[in-house]
């Protein structure tokens, strides 16, 4: 088993423009790489944190190198829950993200992984009241099962971001509307991870989901067109930007 980095686009669906970059982790298993979350969960906290800093450390040399001088761009990455809670691990995390958004320009929006539906709400919110002096977006990277979404409901986070794999139908715009109405008891908005296809791009914008990050080696590594059309008047109640409906995660 071992674990590597990967950069993928992250899409505003509402706007259609590309809004950053998901720094995230891949798992390479008997040959087959996906996503790292289920591997991780086998290893020690401590070897968790090293993953994690490693991660962003690699991930934030190639924002560097990606984006150059171009205007700063925003850089999604997950973080689990033992290495935020751990004095050290917060330190070294903070540490990295503090110095992306002010040398490099680039603001990173953190995704909480790894936390156990059993987690005090209290506890979380301890540490996300740490974190945010940095960091001021903070997502749960959760499973979309009711014990998860629960457990978040009063932990004032940005919104929750799940993984297309998790999902039965990622393709359905009626079954992700579903999901996304279940998941705003998590925050108002949400992130669906590793889209593959147009048809699950076109199901999520329909749905009206804030966020999507694009698994572009299925797509014949290209970046897709991206639909355009407004949003139903029902869409979730978040704030919009002066921008034709693109969500600042800085507003949170």
């Amino acid at each position: 088993m071992a674990f590597a980095p990967v950069l993928r686009p992250v899409v505003a669906l509402r706007s259609g423009r590309t809004r950053g970059s998901l720094l995230d982790r891949l798992m390479r298993e008997d040959g087959v790489e996906k996503p790292a979350d289920a591997g991780l969960a086998r290893l020690s906290d401590y070897d968790i944190e090293q993953i994690d800093r490693n991660l962003l450390e690699t991930g934030l040399m190639a924002i560097k190198t990606l984006h150059g001088r171009e205007p700063s761009k925003v850089l999604f990455a997950p973080a689990a829950f033992s290495t935020l809670n751990s004095p050290r691990g917060r330190r070294e995390v903070l540490g990295l993200i503090d110095h992306a958004q002010l040398r490099l320009k680039a603001q990173v929006v953190l995704e909480v992984s790894h936390l156990d539906p059993g987690l005090p709400p209290s506890r979380l919110v301890e540490v996300l009241a740490q974190l945010r002096p940095v960091c001021t977006t903070v997502f749960a990277r959760i499973k979309p099962d009711r014990a998860s979404i629960m457990a978040l409901s009063d932990c004032a986070l940005a919104g929750a971001s799940i993984q297309a794999s998790d999902l039965k139908s990622p393709e359905d715009a009626e079954f992700l509307t579903r999901i996304r109405l279940v998941m705003l008891s998590v925050g108002p908005r949400l992130i669906l991870h590793n889209l593959r296809s147009i048809a699950a791009i076109n199901a999520a914008h329909a749905a009206g989901i804030s966020y999507a990050s694009l698994d572009l080696t299925q797509m014949g590594g290209k970046m897709p067109r991206m639909p355009t059309r407004p949003e139903p008047a029902k869409a979730d109640p978040v704030r919009a930007d002066e921008n034709g409906g693109e969500v600042s995660p800085a507003a949170a």
